[in-house]
Order: structure tokens, then sequence, then C-alpha cells
């Protein structure tokens, strides 16, 4: 079945959801023999365009993959894909890097074999294997290693595919089955068999346009997905969590007979999840550990009149001690006693701190596992721990709770942290738990540009730029800023640009009180045509370019926060030149009033300046697909008003 855009801009409207169970029986583990390998049809040989997502480089013709378990109840998956190149961009796919977790030896990948199909103009076709010396491991990191090859001399129209094993330690690492993708997808199929004694539920997640067969074998333990046609997902501009939007099947165990015990359900409420989250080694135990050579420090907090400081000086002492190793996770790598003597922890590990040390100090605190928005929605109604990617913090004081993440570096106690905003989370505690959205309607990223600016001799133009940045607005350019200069400038104007700036200043860096306060000095050639001279209005306003272009969108625009942000042009009349007609002074709205434009241009004729004064605001921070084409008509509108010029000339 095709799956045409405008199908698939409907998709996270009507996600097809349904939960049942996959009851595993014994079953006679056989090695899968992949009846498609290096057998190609005569459709897959004279392709040239995919037929339902013709903007693709590249189409994946076979994804495929068969999970068992051996005696010892391993994990055993044989995966095989076939890929088709396209045109020239597609080559990047030929490219293969395959990622396991190699912590405690969980998994390995073996049994790799690739091949490529080369064709010449007659169509016929050479077969060229892939040599074992070719494929190397990579090690990325202390978690997680990757098998990679490269497929040499293939082209547009060459057809690319491989096979691998995965052995996993047991069925903790059972993934999502995605059967959508980057690229557009012909086949993607997927049969599970679960250990005797055991059963998981599964998800669904799918268009109600696009067919998915299920095909379930009770008396083998085994359940077949299958999907077709499946246009591919590109990633969009202020998009979600891109699994959001994907064809996908998800799994969590649900039960199993503990010989002796009977059957036992698995987190089936979110009580359940509470229960056994206090319990377990890797979080509750965590919870009221004693943090060695902290007392002093925490009875000084205790000695505190303000709750609100209290917060906030442990905080600072938490993310000054600690370092984040850069891991995520609902559990603890080490445990907190451990990370602590390291100095150094997974999110859960480091936040588990910061709450030990917030309880410690006399503060209410409580554990939030979060689903932060890279990481994708939550769904409530389905009780899966596995939906969520890290640990926070919510403390709670009077009737306010305050949001804290221990491993930012540039957030601010009162602030939601970035990460999620506009998300589900799920507060881990048995009376004063439970599931809480989080918005952040107080605070919006709001910002004031100043530029001032002349022409010079040489038509050069010189200038100063003035920036007051609060809430949501000072943590993005100061984290900007602490990376670097390069990526700092980068929010102002694109790489690249003729405009180059000689200085900056930046102060109350420390004050988080404060507005960023942002001195820029700059140069550059003015635009010079005859006897006329264009300066634009928006200089190092961030809106040089509109990222709402695409004539379809299958995502939500979720900017996280609200915005107010207002930049002033002051352009001081250049000697021996005259204003020209002047752009108008207007103003757009959108139909809902959340999305404003104010533009004043006027002659200041006892200064002999022109000032610009624009305004933009948003009042809201998400917009549902459905609303894309009115916020792209608006972007559009905006961008041309943006675009106009001050015009002078020559007397």
């Amino acid at each position: 079945m095709n799956a045409t855009r405008g199908m698939m801009n409907r998709l996270c409207r009507h996600a097809a959801l349904m939960i049942l169970p996959l009851l595993g029986c014994i079953t006679v583990w056989a090695q899968p023999e992949f009846e498609t390998w290096a057998q190609l049809t005569n459709e897959e040989r004279a392709m040239k365009v995919c037929a339902f997502d013709k903007e693709a480089d590249a189409i994946v013709l076979i994804d495929e993959a068969v999970s068992d378990y051996d005696d010892d109840r391993h994990l055993i998956t044989y995966r095989h894909i076939r890929i088709k190149i396209l045109k020239e961009k597609g080559l990047e796919y030929a490219n293969v890097a395959i990622p396991y977790y190699v912590r405690n030896d969980f998994e390995s990948i073996d049994d790799i074999e690739a091949l490529a199909f080369n064709f010449d103009a007659s169509g016929n076709h050479t077969i060229q294997h892939l040599e074992r010396k070719a494929i190397f491991t990579e090690s990325s990191n202390e978690l997680v290693h990757r098998k990679k090859f490269t497929f040499p001399g293939v082209k547009p129209g060459s057809i690319i595919e491989y096979k691998y094993r995965s052995t996993m330690k047991h069925y903790g690492g059972l993934d999502d089955w995605q059967f959508q993708q980057e690229l557009p997808v012909v086949l993607s199929k997927y049969t599970l068999t679960v250990p005797p004694n055991t059963e998981f539920a599964y998800m669904v997640y799918k268009s109600d346009q696009l067919e998915m067969k299920v095909d379930k074998k009770p008396s083998e333990g085994k359940t077949i997905f299958e999907m077709r046609d499946i246009a591919g997902l590109r990633d969009e501009p202020y998009m979600d969590a891109r699994k959001d939007y994907l064809q996908r099947v998800t799994f969590q165990l649900a039960a199993f007979n503990n010989s002796g015990f009977g059957r036992q359900k698995y987190m089936t409420s979110w009580d359940e999840v509470t229960r056994e989250l206090n319990t377990a080694s890797y979080f509750g135990a965590q919870i009221g550990k004693n943090i060695s050579g902290t007392e002093e420090f925490t009875t000084q907090m205790k000695a505190l009149p303000s709750p609100v400081e209290k917060m906030k000086r442990v905080y600072n002492y938490t993310r000054n001690y600690m370092n984040w190793n850069g891991y995520n996770g609902y559990s603890t790598m080490e445990g907190v006693k451990t990370a602590w003597s390291k100095k150094t922890g997974n999110i859960t590990d480091v936040n588990l701190i910061l709450l030990n040390l917030l309880t410690e100090s006399g503060l209410e605190a409580y554990p939030m596992l979060v689903s932060e928005r890279r990481h994708g929605k939550v769904l409530t109604q389905y009780p899966f721990v596995d939906q969520f990617n890290a640990t926070y913090v919510v403390v709670i004081i009077g009737d306010k709770k305050y949001f804290l993440d221990a491993t930012d570096q540039f957030g601010q106690p009162e602030m939601v942290p970035f990460p999620i905003l506009n998300t589900t989370a799920f507060i881990v505690h048995r009376k004063k738990g439970g599931i809480i959205n989080i918005t952040d309607e107080t605070l919006q990223y709001r910002e004031n540009l100043t530029v001032s600016l002349k022409i010079g001799a040489g038509n050069v133009i010189t200038g100063d730029v003035y920036v007051n940045s609060t809430h949501y607005a000072r943590t993005d350019r100061l984290r900007s800023w602490k990376r670097g200069r390069e990526r700092y400038l980068s929010g102002f104007h694109k790489p690249g640009s003729s405009v180059t700036v000689d200085s900056i200043d930046v102060k109350n860096v420390e004050q988080d009180s404060l507005p960023l306060a942002q001195h820029l000095q700059f140069k550059g050639p003015a635009t010079v045509t005859g006897d006329y001279i264009f300066v634009p209005v928006n200089l190092f306003s961030g809106y040089e370019s509109n990222p709402f272009i695409a004539t379809n969108r299958f995502s939500d625009v979720n900017f996280g926060f609200r915005q107010h942000v207002n930049f002033s042009t002051y352009i001081d009349i250049p000697e021996g030149y005259a204003p020209d007609e002047l752009p108008k002074s207007l103003q757009l709205v959108n139909a809902d009033k959340t999305v404003i434009f104010i533009r004043e241009i006027f002659h200041d004729a006892n200064t002999n300046k022109i000032l610009a004064r624009i305004r933009i605001e948003f009042k809201k921070s998400l917009y549902s697909v459905d609303e894309y084409g009115e916020l792209k008509e608006f972007y559009k509108k905006m961008f041309d008003l943006l675009n106009e010029q001050i015009v002078f000339k020559k007397k």
C-alpha cells in the first residue's frame, strides 16, 4: 500500500494503539534462512525512483529480522537488510554501522555477511562479496561499540545487502521494531518468539492509512509483524523526538510464571511501577543513602530560613561537585555512593545524589522519571517504564513545583529545564506520585536587541549590537557562549556572512538573576547599486532564513517555550544621501492571535536617523501539525517583511 505525504501528515493525530499479550511456549531454536538473500527481483533491478517517496536518495527494499532464544534463554536476533542506491547523495548508505551494547558483555555481533550488486548499461550485474578484513570494530565508548564496514565501488543503481547475528544475555534487551526509517521502506518484517512461561505486551503505533499484518502463532509462542510501502520520515525544524512519528511496535515484559509462586504480573499499573522502582537496587535502594562528607553542608542548609534559597544552594553544590558522564537512563550506573566518590555518574546517579542532599537539608523532594523531548512522548494509559529515559528531581515548596536536573550546567532552579518542556513525567512516590504534564506558562524566551550602525568611507557598515537576554533566552545564549565563539555567533547570523564581528563582551555570566548582557561590534560591506545604498533592518536578529518551507509536514511544531523578541535598528543617514520611500509600518496576526509581528519604521529628523522597531511574539509554544499550513503562510509573509531593506538615494 502506498504511503502518500498527505496520509503521513495525519500520523501523529491517528496513531493506532493496541495492547495484546504474547505468550511464550516451548520451541526449538533453528537458525533462520532468509529466502530472499542474494535473490533479486526484476522490479528491484529496474527500479530508478521510489514510487511512494519520489524525493528519496535510496530505498530500503527489505528490512527483516527474527528473534528467538536458545537453551540459556539468550535473546538471539538474525537481521537482513537490502538497500538500493538511487541517487549520488544515497551513496552515504554504503557506510554501515551496527551498534551494540557491550557493558558487562551484554551483547555481541557476529556472522556478518555483506555483498553488493553492481549493474552495467545492459543491466547485467556483478556480485562483490565484502571481505572479512573490511569489517572492523569501533569502540565508541564504554557502553556502545559498533561494527563498521563500507561497500566499495557502489554507484547509483547499485544494490547492497548484509545480514548479521545479535546475541544478548536476556530479553531485557528486546527493543522496539521500527518499520519506518529516514529512507522509504518496501518491506519491513519482524518475527518474535518469547521464552516459555513469559508474556510480553506490545503496542503498535501506525497511521490509520497504513496496513499492518499481525500473524499470531500461540502454539509456537511466535508473532509476526509486517508492513509494506512506507514513506521515509526525515527531520523537520522544531520537531519532537523523531520516533514519535515513526510506524513502530514496542514491547514490554507483562508477566511471567514464577516457579512455585504462580503467575506474576510486571508493572501493570503506575502504582505497581512505583512499588517496583522503590524496591529496585538500581533506583529506590539508592534513595536516602548517606552521602559521605556532606554532613556539615546539609547542617548549614537546614539552618537557612528560605526554602528556595536552600534549594538553589544544594542544586549548585551538587552540579559543581558532580560531573555527568554523558549517559542517560532511569537507573543508576554504579550507585550514588560510588558515583559520589568518583565525582562522576550518569544522569540518575547525579540526580539521586541531588535528591538525597535536598531531603537531608530539610526539603520535600521526590525522584521523577522523564522522557525528554528528543526521546519521545509518554502514553500514560500504558504503564511502561521504558517510555522514560532519565531521572530528574521535583521539589515542592508551598504550592509550587520546581523541576531540577543537576547535569545541566546552565539551568536555573526557577525555570523548567528545556528538555522536558511540553512533556509528561512520572513522580515516583506512593502518596504524592503519579503522572504530571510539564509546561511553563510564566517564563518565556525573552530578548531585547538594539543595533546602531552607520555607513562610512568605502560604503562600509560599522556598528554596535546590544543584547539583553532573559529566562530561556539567557540560558540559550549562555550555553552557546560557553561552547565557543563560532557557536555563539551562529545564533545571530549564518556562518559565512559578509558581516564580521570584531569584538564580543558578555556580562552577568555568573549572576543568574540578571539578564545576560552582550555587546558586539561589527563591520561589513553595504550593498550599493548606482545611486542607491541598501541597508537591512534585521541584522543579528537570528531571523535570517525561514525554517518552514516544506510543502507538507509530518510532525508538530514544538518551540518548547513562548517567545517575545524585540529588535530595534538605528541607522545614521549617510552624508550626501536621503532616505527613499520607507517600508510601511504594519502588524501581522495569525487567526487565533497567538503569533504577532509588528514593524514600525520612521525617519527621526532631529537626529537624522532611521529607526526600525520589530516585535515578534509567540503566545503559545506548541503548534499541531494541523496548524502547520497557517504557520507556514505566516512565516512566509513575516520573512518577506523582514527582508525589506532601507534604501538611501544619493542627493
